[in-house]
């Protein structure tokens, strides 16, 4: 075979399945040889049979199109001949390559013995960061033209080009990462072992600049980090000196940019809070420029200070826009440097010691071994280590648990050509005058003793309107079923490819008794069966009490009163559970201290299992602390309720409690302990105030500054309200009969010719159900 000859195949068909009938009515096909298209076909195919009107509507290609032209049959002797001796490429390879196998089976031709390449496969393997591998959205990324999407021709042109940059891509890479993923390749659906052969043997004697080598694979080789980074300037102008001489270059840097008056009010205002040391509520509407308004003042204040302000948000696309948007333009305005840094929890980064411990494992698991590849291309590539970058399948989610950073990992990591991930980001933070991270994040360093983030007394909360939801779900507990069954599906049983498997191997090489681990295996079973019996309890007991409610999340409050006759037979069912996993927790202990004493001697990968294990049962000894607070020792300043899918699982249950006025314990271990915390958001006072919010979050005894700025624009001129006055709440009507009420204002609404509607529903599953009501009446 000539591994040279690539032939890049798409059809299109009547429908999906071959063996059901469907037919394909338009073939096309490009031949890549030495890295480039040496030859194009293309033919309608006629398929004897009517083309549905879906797939005329996709395609274009109609009926009367194919009705003049051959079968089949006609050209398989062609396509034959051009698929043999050649590689067959296709863009989601079992749709195409089914089609072409039935057709020529039935005229008589075999399939040629020929290799197979997936692109979508590979594209998700050497683009692991792109948003989606459709060939749309892979064209796009990549640049390329698509003129004619569902075409067969257009298809199989640009899965050729895609093809060329797949191949020019794994070209480049490194000799270490081709090795690792020639190992795995063997699980692949795509047949690149011989390809990945070809570059490991071109790039055998090659050294490629830019990488650094940990253990067996090869990571981007990191920029240094600026050490003066924080070096004095010149900040002798205030910010009412900064609004006469820097509008000319704000409005250069900003196309389309008018003097905003609320802009400049706020960053006087926030300028003056971080002076005075107080704290600030600042209500800022959509079209000011919020984000810039507060970044000026912060960005000066932190290069007089020489300390870095704290940016916290309460979403991830909010700390993007910031980084990649809205600092540039302030990086800009000012003769001096301005740097900012991104820091997130521990669970956003790779650890390089676990990834190489898991990379080695046998794995059979598609998606686990798919992650794999992905993140060995991945680290040829990222400067972070943060899995935002990623676009990993669902279950590689799941082998990302695993590979999270954590300290203990850590301290078994020592290798001195690679900085972690995570100790990487916080010394950036640490040299940055902008750190910007999340609510979550924030609280959680406030209430540790092991600091995350810099040292501060200067902080902005944007998106504060969340801050207050952020701290009751930090300050708060929940057990879930999926929780529960997750840490225990991780453990597993003897029989099972899991941690207690492959840790009685492990004592078995060791020479170590195994006979805990039959004990183990037996409580394991019985807390996942009484872990099944009790949730789907607290499900039918929720579910009695909420029958009339036609909704799929149902809530249910805890409290005295809710406490009926049938409520003990949930707290014996918890107090069992709990039982069952402290003594689960006894026969690990006993277990873990003949393992202690062999850690020393063993081999890292073993090591890893052994701290694997660790974790996995210590987090069913927390899991059980979390029950045993939420059912008996819950306090009365607290909220507990349970919510169920009534839809879903009969044991799809999560039960929750969270404090019912954070803002105490926010002014003690917060507030007090700042020197100015500038909250904003676009909603933060109630009929006009803000002392509702005050009270929420403990600022009364602060007396914090205000400010309201008044949006630009004319709400009341360019906007319309309208009630439906004979519409039922969900409450009175159920959720089938408010879905079609729903559907049917909407329908009126559009019919006297408004501008464009936005409808906001609260669940997908209504909107869902009110688009498909609006199909049948528009």
């Amino acid at each position: 075979m000539n591994k040279q000859r690539f032939v890049v195949i798409d059809v299109e068909t009547t429908g999906n399945s071959p063996k059901k009938g469907d037919k394909i009515i338009q073939i096309a096909a490009v031949v890549i040889e030495n890295g480039q298209i040496t030859e194009r076909f293309s033919k309608y195919i006629n398929p004897n049979k009517s083309i549905p009107a879906f797939i005329e509507q996709l395609t274009g290609i109609s009926n009367q199109m194919v009705e003049h032209e051959q079968p089949f049959e006609a050209v398989a002797e062609e396509v034959f001949h051009l698929l043999d001796g050649a590689y067959f490429v296709a863009h989601n390879i079992h749709f195409d390559l089914g089609f072409v196998k039935y057709e020529l089976h039935k005229a008589g031709f075999h399939l040629p013995d020929c290799e197979v390449l997936d692109t979508v496969e590979l594209s998700r393997i050497v683009f692991p960061g792109f948003e989606g591998y459709k060939l749309t959205e892979l064209s796009e990324e990549l640049q390329l033209r698509h003129d004619q999407p569902h075409r067969a021709d257009s298809d199989a042109e640009v899965t050729g080009l895609i093809f060329l940059e797949i191949l020019e891509k794994l070209r480049q890479l490194p000799y270490p990462t081709l090795k690792q993923l020639r190992r795995l390749s063997q699980h692949f659906i795509s047949d690149l072992t011989h390809l990945l052969d070809m570059f490991i043997y071109e790039n055998r004697h090659t050294e490629i600049p830019g990488y650094a080598r940990f253990s067996s694979f090869s990571v981007r080789e990191p920029q240094s980090i600026d050490e003066h980074a924080n070096e004095d300037g010149n900040f002798s102008f205030e910010i009412e000196n900064w609004e006469a001489g820097n509008e000319k270059a704000l409005s250069e840097l900003m196309p389309g940019y008018e003097k905003r008056e609320g802009q400049m009010m706020m960053m006087k205002e926030v300028a003056e809070a971080f002076a005075n040391r107080e704290h600030a509520l600042i209500e800022a509407p959509p079209g000011i420029g919020k984000t810039i308004g507060y970044l000026i003042p912060a960005a000066l204040f932190a290069k007089k200070s020489k300390k870095p302000v704290i940016i916290s948000t309460y979403s991830t696309l909010l700390q993007q826009q910031i980084l990649t948007k809205d600092l540039p333009i302030v990086q800009d305005l000012f003769p001096f440097p301005v740097t900012a840094a991104i820091l997130k929890g521990q669970s956003h980064y790779l650890c390089l010691y676990k990834f190489e411990q898991v990379l080695h494992e046998d794995d059979d698991n598609y998606d686990a071994v798919l992650t794999k590849a992905q993140l060995l291309v991945w680290l040829t590539e990222t400067d972070t280590g943060d899995v935002a970058e990623l676009n990993l399948p669902s279950g590689g989610k799941l082998l990302w648990d695993r590979l999270a950073y954590d300290d203990e990992s850590y301290k078994r990591s020592r290798n001195e050509n690679v900085t972690g991930f995570y100790e990487r980001a916080k010394q950036i933070a640490m040299r940055s005058d902008l750190v910007i991270t999340n609510h979550s994040l924030l609280l959680t360093d406030e209430g540790s003793q092991k600091k995350r983030l810099p040292e501060s007394g200067t902080f902005i909360i944007d998106e504060a309107h969340h801050f207050e939801r952020a701290a009751s779900e930090h300050l708060g507990k929940r057990a879930t079923y999926i929780e529960l069954h997750t840490k225990l599906s991780r453990i597993g049983t003897l029989k099972e490819q899991g941690l207690l498997k492959k840790m009685r191997q492990l004592f078995q090489r060791n020479s170590l008794p195994v006979d805990s681990f039959f004990e183990l295996e037996e409580w394991i079973q019985h807390i996942q069966a009484e872990s099944d019996a009790f949730f789907s309890s607290v499900h039918s007991f929720v579910k009695r009490r909420k029958p009339k409610e036609d909704l799929n999340r149902l809530v249910f409050k805890v409290n005295k009163e809710s406490q009926d006759k049938s409520w003990p037979i949930l707290t014996d069912g918890a107090e069992r559970l709990c039982s069952m996993l402290t003594h689960l927790q006894q026969l690990f202990e006993a277990q873990s201290a003949l393992m202690e004493k062999h850690l020393t001697s063993m081999k890292s990968r073993t090591v890893f299992l052994a701290d694997e294990y660790q974790r996995s049962m210590k987090g069913l000894q927390q899991y059980c602390q979390t029950l045993q607070k939420l059912f008996f020792e819950s306090e009365d300043d607290e909220a507990v309720w349970i919510e169920i899918d009534a839809k879903g699982a009969k044991n799809a249950v999560a039960i929750y409690a969270q404090p019912l006025e954070p803002g105490e314990l926010l002014a003690d271990q917060f507030f007090a302990r700042k020197n100015s915390v500038v909250l904003t958001s676009a909603t933060l006072t109630v009929e006009d105030s803000f002392q509702f919010m005050i009270e929420r979050l403990g600022l009364g005894d602060f007396f914090p500054r205000t400010m309201r700025i008044e949006s630009p624009f004319s709400y009341d001129k360019r906007m319309r309200v309208m009630i439906p006055k004979e519409m039922k709440s969900i409450q009175d009507t159920g959720q089938a009969e408010f879905i079609q009420d729903t559907a049917r204002y909407i329908e009126l609404m559009a019919k006297e010719k408004q501008p464009k509607i936005l409808v906001l529903l609260t669940s997908h599953d209504m909107l869902k159900k009110v688009h498909q009501e609006l199909k049948h009446l528009m």
